[in-house]
Protein backbone atom coordinates (compact mmCIF):
# COMPACT_ATOMS: atom_id res chain seq x y z
CA UNK A 1 0.00 0.00 0.00
CA UNK A 2 1.21 4.04 -0.84
CA UNK A 3 -0.09 7.42 0.42
CA UNK A 4 -1.48 9.74 -1.51
CA UNK A 5 -1.98 13.11 0.03
CA UNK A 6 -4.45 14.98 -2.30
CA UNK A 7 -5.22 19.32 -2.03
CA UNK A 8 -9.08 19.50 -2.74
CA UNK A 9 -10.53 23.22 -3.61
CA UNK A 10 -13.83 24.84 -3.02
CA UNK A 11 -15.44 27.75 -4.38
CA UNK A 12 -17.86 29.48 -1.93
CA UNK A 13 -20.15 27.15 -0.06
CA UNK A 14 -23.70 27.24 -1.23
CA UNK A 15 -26.69 25.42 0.75
CA UNK A 16 -26.69 22.28 -2.03
CA UNK A 17 -23.18 21.82 -0.76
CA UNK A 18 -24.36 22.26 2.75
CA UNK A 19 -27.30 19.87 2.34
CA UNK A 20 -24.39 17.16 0.94
CA UNK A 21 -22.41 17.36 3.69
CA UNK A 22 -24.32 14.81 6.36
CA UNK A 23 -23.32 12.01 3.60
CA UNK A 24 -20.27 13.48 2.93
CA UNK A 25 -19.05 12.74 6.65
CA UNK A 26 -21.02 9.34 5.86
CA UNK A 27 -18.37 8.60 3.42
CA UNK A 28 -15.15 9.60 5.18
CA UNK A 29 -15.92 8.09 8.27
CA UNK A 30 -16.11 5.01 6.26
CA UNK A 31 -13.32 5.35 4.65
CA UNK A 32 -11.05 5.55 8.35
CA UNK A 33 -12.91 2.84 9.26
CA UNK A 34 -12.18 0.70 6.42
CA UNK A 35 -8.20 2.11 6.56
CA UNK A 36 -8.31 3.92 3.17
CA UNK A 37 -8.06 7.40 4.55
CA UNK A 38 -5.58 7.90 7.52
CA UNK A 39 -5.75 11.79 7.60
CA UNK A 40 -8.73 14.43 6.69
CA UNK A 41 -8.49 18.38 7.44
CA UNK A 42 -10.91 21.10 6.46
CA UNK A 43 -9.33 24.81 6.31
CA UNK A 44 -11.19 27.32 9.12
CA UNK A 45 -12.30 28.86 5.07
CA UNK A 46 -13.90 26.10 4.36
CA UNK A 47 -12.02 26.62 0.60
CA UNK A 48 -9.54 23.56 0.82
CA UNK A 49 -9.78 19.98 1.93
CA UNK A 50 -6.64 17.89 2.24
CA UNK A 51 -6.43 13.82 3.29
CA UNK A 52 -4.18 11.35 2.80
CA UNK A 53 -5.72 7.99 1.57
CA UNK A 54 -3.79 4.66 1.84
CA UNK A 55 -4.39 2.77 -1.38
CA UNK A 56 -2.50 0.24 -3.86
CA UNK A 57 -1.88 2.93 -6.72
CA UNK A 58 -2.78 6.62 -7.19
CA UNK A 59 -5.94 5.02 -9.91
CA UNK A 60 -7.49 3.25 -6.68
CA UNK A 61 -6.29 6.87 -4.45
CA UNK A 62 -8.25 8.99 -6.83
CA UNK A 63 -11.22 6.71 -7.45
CA UNK A 64 -11.84 6.80 -3.44
CA UNK A 65 -11.46 11.03 -3.77
CA UNK A 66 -13.96 10.77 -6.83
CA UNK A 67 -16.57 8.82 -4.78
CA UNK A 68 -16.84 11.91 -2.75
CA UNK A 69 -19.82 13.13 -2.50
CA UNK A 70 -18.84 16.70 -2.64
CA UNK A 71 -16.51 15.95 -5.53
CA UNK A 72 -18.95 17.83 -7.83
CA UNK A 73 -18.30 20.80 -6.31
CA UNK A 74 -14.75 20.71 -6.21
CA UNK A 75 -12.68 23.04 -8.58
CA UNK A 76 -9.11 22.01 -8.07
CA UNK A 77 -7.88 18.56 -7.12
CA UNK A 78 -4.48 17.89 -6.53
CA UNK A 79 -2.71 14.35 -5.94
CA UNK A 80 0.78 14.19 -4.50
CA UNK A 81 1.94 10.74 -3.80
CA UNK A 82 4.43 10.20 -0.70
CA UNK A 83 7.31 8.83 0.24
CA UNK A 84 5.62 8.09 4.26
CA UNK A 85 2.87 9.20 5.71
CA UNK A 86 3.81 9.51 9.85
CA UNK A 87 1.08 10.27 12.79
CA UNK A 88 0.82 10.13 16.87
CA UNK A 89 0.11 6.50 16.95
CA UNK A 90 -3.36 5.93 18.72
CA UNK A 91 -3.20 5.27 22.51
CA UNK A 92 -5.41 3.51 24.38
CA UNK A 93 -6.55 5.05 28.17
CA UNK A 94 -5.27 3.95 31.31
CA UNK A 95 -7.06 0.87 32.99
CA UNK A 96 -8.81 2.37 36.33
CA UNK A 97 -9.16 -0.56 39.01
CA UNK A 98 -12.54 1.62 40.59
Amino acid sequence: MAAYMFQLSLPAFTEEMTSTIPVHREYVEQLFTDGRLLSYSVSQMRDHIWCVINAEDEAEAVGYVADFPLFSFFTNVQCYPLLLHNTQPDTLPGISMN
